[in-house]
Order: C-alpha cells, then structure tokens, then sequence
C-alpha cells in the first residue's frame, strides 16, 4: 500500500501500525499522544485514541498535515530561497532528529537480527550535523547574498555544491546499508517507519539539491 493508498483510505479504521509503517511523520505524532503503534500496532486509530481518552478529530487533523506539498517551484529568486527554506531546511531540521529516535530503537530492540541497522543511529547524527552546519551556511551567508543580488555571490555557491555533492555521496551510502531502505519481511512497526521516513528524507533532500543546483543557481551566474 502506498503512501496515497493511505491517505485515501479511513485513518479512524487503519491499524495505527500501519499508519506509521507507511506515513513518514506519523511516528512524532503517536509519541506525542504516547499511543503505542508498535507492540500495539494491530489496533484501529480510532480504537487506540479512544482507550486513551484522545481526540480523535485533533489526531487526524495533525496525520493530515503531514501531507506532501506539491513540488511547484516558483520562478522569482527570493520566493524559491523561501520554499527551500520552509518546505526543505525546516522539514529537515524537524524530522531526521525523529528519525535518529527511531533509529536507536530498532538497533537496540532488534540487535540479534542478522539484518538489523548497525550504527545507523550514529550515521544519521552526523548527517544531521552536516546538514545543519549546510543549512545555516546558506541562511547566513548565501541566501542574503542572492537577495543582495551581491557581485561575489559565486564563492559560496561553488562551496554549497561541494557540499551537496557530499550529502549526495552520504545517501547513497544510507541506501547501501539499508538494503535501499527496505525492511525484511518480518521488521515490527518501528523498523517500517524508520525506513519510509528514510525513503521520504532521501527523495526531500535529492529534491532540495535539485531545486539549488538546478533552479536558483543558474539564476546568479553570467
């Protein structure tokens, strides 16, 4: 079932395992309501929010703002500098700490699994590390620069695509070690949510290079 799948299907009667197995962000919300998706997963949305005395309404509400926002990139510069800054750098900065949660759980709970993630929790800090650093580089130096229309814009650009090449470079290397995040037959809720929220962060942070390399980029030279 795919991620639309889902969407069109009635969360109040999906299993909340499900839900988090095949919706990426789904995860901080059902540890927010302390609503147990994984030994607990078997049980419907709407029977779990009710055991707990829940709004169901204010869950769903919250599920149906995780949804993807169309990729339309806008052509003046600064209106692309802020759609990479929202839809990109602040989804990035909210859900890989989530995902590096996740992470530590699946490597602790699963150890003795011959296909368990091995040091995926520690590689994923240092992405986040790296992003971080990546992203604030941008908001500091170069995005001011680009609204400034600044003659010497170029420096930092040639460094920002250095850099993308090395986050590229690290994704391919998270594919690699998660079998091209596709969890065993057997993997528990939580293991299938860490590898959709990875899918989700690859095709977000692929997308975000694309739209800077692609888009803004060429927009400051010549």
């Amino acid at each position: 079932m795919t991620e639309l799948d889902l969407r069109q299907k009635n969360f109040g009667a999906t299993p909340i395992g499900e839900i988090a197995a095949r919706l990426p962000g789904a995860t901080a919300i059902f540890r927010q309501h302390k609503l147990d998706y994984c030994c607990g997963g078997g049980m419907s949305l709407a029977d779990a929010a009710q055991q707990r005395h829940l709004d169901f309404a204010e869950i769903k509400r919250q599920l149906d703002s995780l949804s993807p926002q169309p990729n339309v990139t806008p052509d003046e510069p600064d209106e692309i500098i802020e759609l990479i800054v929202a839809r990109y750098h602040n989804t990035h900065r909210r859900e890989l700490p989530e995902l590096i949660d996740l992470a530590r759980r699946v490597e602790r709970v699963h150890a003795g699994h011959p296909e368990a993630p091995k040091g995926l929790a520690r590689f994923l800090e240092r992405m986040l590390e790296e992003l971080l650093k990546h992203m604030e580089k941008e908001e500091a130096i170069l995005f001011p620069m680009m609204r400034a229309r600044h003659p010497m814009v170029s420096a930092p650009m040639t460094a920002m695509r250095a850099e993308h090449t090395a986050h590229g470079e690290a994704l391919a290397a998270l594919a690699a070690s998660t079998n091209d995040m596709r969890p065993p037959p057997d993997a528990c809720s939580s293991w299938r949510a860490l590898y959709a929220g990875l899918r989700k962060l690859s095709d977000d942070l692929m997308e975000h290079i694309h739209i800077e390399n692609n888009i803004l980029f060429p927009r400051f030279v010549g």
